[in-house]
């Protein structure tokens, strides 16, 4: 990313947020203020492709920033990964890069979620699967990149608008949930669809690492597995 680029910093939440998100953002606006143009935040916890999808908006249409900067707010972003994504960016070679953060996924095998990494290669056609195996610190190219933490170009946002449907409209067509060939999809591969559709590359970056928040319930079989493990 050239050194004038400006970033735009947004996020959603449901009217409240843990104190290491909040800490971190204070954080970053002091130490990276150079950087940023503006700071776009969307209060909502219900359809969150839709929130997502003001985000965007707003940015192209009220900012005339470079870069558009998401995180959830589940997360909280060290300036270490802050800079090796802006550094990683390019408008044309690197549009899109996203920080690499973990999604816990439950089986009924499985007593804990399962720590997936969030960005995924297309297997079979329309098959993502997770990208479990990687270079430590490394930029690489994948498929799909959640939104937890992503950079995009401003170019990558405009031309998915250019060939929005007249039912999605200028505003509503980045995020999207719906099937695709009878699979269902989440508002994050779709998004990475539409990215692929547009020429765009993919990427992200190892080195920048978030911390992602998840509860759980906690059960007597959590207890029994602490428990034997004291025995082992």
């Amino acid at each position: 990313m050239r050194t004038g680029d400006k970033i735009v910093l947004a996020w959603c939440d449901p009217g409240q947020v843990a104190g290491e998100f909040a800490h971190s953002l204070a954080t970053l606006v002091a130490q990276r203020g150079d950087r940023l143009a503006a700071v776009v935040r969307r209060e909502g916890s219900g359809l969150l492709s839709k929130v997502r999808n003001e985000i965007v908006a707003s940015f192209l249409d009220e900012t005339k920033a470079e870069w558009l900067f998401m995180v959830d707010s589940d997360h909280h972003i060290a300036l270490p990964a802050f800079d090796r994504l802006i550094a990683a960016a390019h408008d044309k070679a690197v549009p899109v890069v996203g920080g690499l953060y973990f999604g816990a996924y439950a089986t009924p095998q499985q007593l804990y979620p399962a720590p997936i990494p969030v960005m995924f290669r297309l297997a079979d056609g329309e098959l993502y699967t997770a990208v479990m195996e990687f270079p430590a610190d490394s930029l690489i190219e994948v498929d799909a990149a959640g939104t937890g933490c992503l950079l995009v170009h401003r170019s990558v946002l405009e031309r998915i608008r250019q060939s929005a449907t007249t039912d999605q409209g200028p505003n509503y067509c980045w995020f999207i949930d719906g099937p695709v060939q009878g699979v269902w999809r989440g508002e994050d591969l779709n998004f990475a669809r539409r990215i692929k559709e547009t020429g765009a590359s993919i990427h992200v970056h190892t080195g920048a690492v978030l911390p992602h928040l998840k509860r759980y319930w906690l059960t007597q079989d959590h207890h029994r597995a602490w428990w034997d493990s004291l025995s082992d």
